[in-house]
Parts: structure tokens; C-alpha cells; sequence
């Protein structure tokens, strides 16, 4: 007769502290010290990231939209400049964005 798997769920702050403790016998016991202010900049720098990319295929549904209800070549030229434009400025922003949050990162507390 076969033994019955026993499978159990381990709570998200038992795995996340498993996790640290494999880092430190691998050497990167040195992320302890960077702090909760480290880890908040992190999540902060990953949701905005994702909220970044999220607005872009939007803007990029939007813009396929545009084109397949133009009417003329004007219509197209028109889509196409607003949209790279539009396309430039955000990049522009996030990178800003990006170097703030970085700075956050590193930055002595």
C-alpha cells in the first residue's frame, strides 16, 4: 500500500524567511542589512514598473485601434506621430522615475 503524499502550504512569511535564510548560507547575508527601507523602494520600483508597462499596452491597444479605423494617410501619419511621441515622453518619464527610486535605493539611511 502506497503512503498518502503530505502536501502542506507554508504561509507567504515562513517561505519569505526560508528564502533569506538559503541567501545567507549562499554568502548574501548582506541583504539583511540593507533594511526595510531597501525592500519598500524594491516593491516601490516593481509596481511601478508594472503600472508602467500596463498604461504602454494600453496606449499600444489604443493605437492599433486608431490605425485600423483610419480612413486616410493623413489619419495614420497623425496616429503614428502621437503615438511615438507620446511614447517618447513616457519612457522619458519612467526613466526619471526609475533614477529617483534608485537613489532611494542606495542611498544611506
Amino acid at each position: 500500500m502506497a503512503k498518502a503524499n503530505k502536501t502542506t502550504t507554508k504561509e507567504p512569511g515562513d517561505q519569505v524567511t526560508e528564502l533569506m535564510a538559503e541567501w545567507q548560507r549562499m554568502g548574501l547575508g548582506a541583504l539583511n542589512a540593507m533594511g526595510a527601507g531597501w525592500a519598500e523602494a524594491m516593491a516601490d520600483m516593481g509596481s511601478d514598473w508594472l503600472h508602467f508597462v500596463s498604461d504602454r499596452v494600453q496606449q499600444d491597444v489604443e493605437f492599433q485601434h486608431r490605425l485600423l479605423h483610419a480612413k486616410s494617410t493623413h489619419e495614420v501619419r497623425d496616429a503614428q506621430s502621437e503615438f511615438f511621441q507620446r511614447a517618447v515622453e513616457d519612457y522619458a518619464a519612467q526613466t526619471g522615475k526609475v533614477v529617483t527610486t534608485a537613489e532611494k535605493l542606495f542611498k544611506p539611511s
